[in-house]
């Protein structure tokens, strides 16, 4: 986006608003640039941005006439940087007036004006640029208007002529320095060669501004490539730590799908007993009301010793234990590939309120396999509220915090995880009864991606 517009115009906003003692965070509210730059006077914008404070400020201030009114008190404003002190040094308004052109261009790069008409008390300006929006043409007439108050002379009087045009006119008055003196003189030469000395004063000031501007947008671009980079390696990492998981998350679904699978032999056994009972029971029914009570009564028997043989009363009582022994089994292989999905996805950037706990326990089902075989888990939950955090990355945080731990015991021991909630914070500790960590590398530990252990094995505590 092109830079057109000088941050004497933001300046100028600035501190008309900070005079008035309004709200500066909703003016600035959503602005890229800061404050600091929008104040810096060698700088300049795009004409979007001014336009944007412009709008903003009618809206805190409900006057249409505001932009006009921050331009008329700019040289009282003292915000316009070297060229309030180059004013003041040229001593009379028609000096200024009459280089028009050389005036807004300290302002605006892409608004071309023209002299129709001059004398040592008015000038008729014709402004012309079709983006020159009405803002704009207040704001500037506003500025020119405020020109004789370098001099504590009254403010110009302007008349607009038609929509492009206006006239100026203002009080004569010598004065030096802001003093009246009417033996002092500058000669023509003196101001001119004054003025060519200070543009190029802010020429200079301008290229270094631009060179540091450049350098600004070079480290802003290598700052984004290294958080992809960083992406990258934690998202490399986190797979990495999926493959070391994979034996251990393999085991515990085999676990519940290999009792499921016995049960659905169960199941269809019991089926299929159940079958021949019903056959049974369907041709006793059509047989009972043609038969004699003694044939009737060998047919009971009958039915009655099946029953006993299937041992229907058993699968009876076994069948609604085996569909929930079931049920928790698929429950918990969902719970291992919903756990497993959750860690696997990049982290989304956004921050919600989540149930700490909830995280926590999702990465203990993860690490189910690897805790028991080496560890006990002791668990003493406070009351936590919900937490405003990116839980996906705290769950790979508590991810490597676990693994060490498990990594740090040698053959069986104790992992604790404390949290609690003391004066609107939450707390979290997981200790071990591991070897724990050497002198010589506690102060690396939050280095980004150190680890003493081998590729895959940890990303280390650096996502803390």
């Amino acid at each position: 986006m092109k830079q057109e517009i000088s941050c004497r115009v933001t300046s100028s906003i600035i501190a008309y608003a900070r005079r008035e003692k309004k709200n500066l965070a909703r003016l600035l509210e959503g602005i890229e640039l800061s404050e600091e730059h929008l104040l810096d006077t060698n700088s300049w914008v795009s004409t979007d941005l001014v336009q944007t404070l412009f709008d903003r400020l009618e809206e805190i201030f409900f006057d249409n006439q505001i932009i006009y009114k921050v331009g008329l008190q700019s040289s009282r404003l003292e915000c316009w940087g070297v060229l309030d002190s180059v004013f003041r040094m040229i001593g009379e308004p028609h000096l200024i007036y009459h280089q028009a052109r050389k005036f807004i261009s300290y302002f605006y790069k892409f608004v071309d004006v023209r002299t129709v008409e001059k004398s040592d008390f008015h000038v008729i300006l014709k402004f012309s640029h079709k983006n020159l929006s009405a803002h704009h043409i207040q704001y500037l007439q506003g500025a020119l208007e405020s020109i004789p108050g370098y001099w504590q002379l009254p403010a110009a009087h302007s008349q607009q002529m038609d929509e492009n045009t206006f006239e100026f006119r203002w009080e004569n008055k010598q004065v030096f320095f802001g003093k009246k003196d009417t033996q002092i003189s500058l000669s023509p030469q003196l101001i001119q060669d004054t003025i060519i000395q200070l543009e190029k004063t802010i020429a200079l000031i301008e290229k270094k501004n631009r060179q540091l501007q450049e350098k600004n947008e070079e480290l802003v671009g290598t700052n984004q490539k290294l958080k992809e980079t960083i992406e990258e390696k934690i998202q490399s990492e986190k797979m990495a730590s999926i493959g070391q998981l994979a034996t251990g998350v393999a085991h515990e679904i085999n676990n519940p799908l290999g009792f499921i699978m016995s049960n659905v032999g169960r199941v269809r056994e019991y089926v299929s007993k159940m079958s021949l009972m019903l056959r049974e029971y369907d041709q006793f029914a059509h047989h009972v009301l043609d038969k004699e009570k003694e044939e009737v009564k060998r047919l009971v028997d009958r039915l009655n010793e099946l029953r006993k043989g299937q041992e229907l009363d058993y699968i009876l009582e076994d069948f609604p234990l085996l569909i929930a022994e079931s049920q928790e089994g698929l429950d918990r292989v969902r719970n291992i590939i919903r756990d497993l999905n959750s860690f696997a996805r990049v982290a989304p950037e956004e921050m919600e309120h989540h149930d700490i706990h909830e995280g926590i326990e999702s990465t203990l089902n993860l690490l189910r396999y690897e805790l028991k075989r080496k560890a006990i888990v002791r668990k003493d939950y406070g009351e936590l509220p919900k937490v405003k955090c990116n839980l996906a990355r705290l769950n790979q945080v508590f991810l490597n915090l676990l693994l060490n731990a498990v990594q740090a015991i040698e053959e069986k021991g104790e992992i604790k995880i404390e949290t609690s909630h003391v004066q609107g914070k939450v707390w979290i500790a997981i200790s071990d009864t591991g070897h724990g960590i050497e002198a010589k590398h506690l102060s690396q530990i939050f280095e980004p991606f150190f680890t003493t252990k081998k590729n895959g094995q940890s990303m280390g505590l650096e996502e803390l």
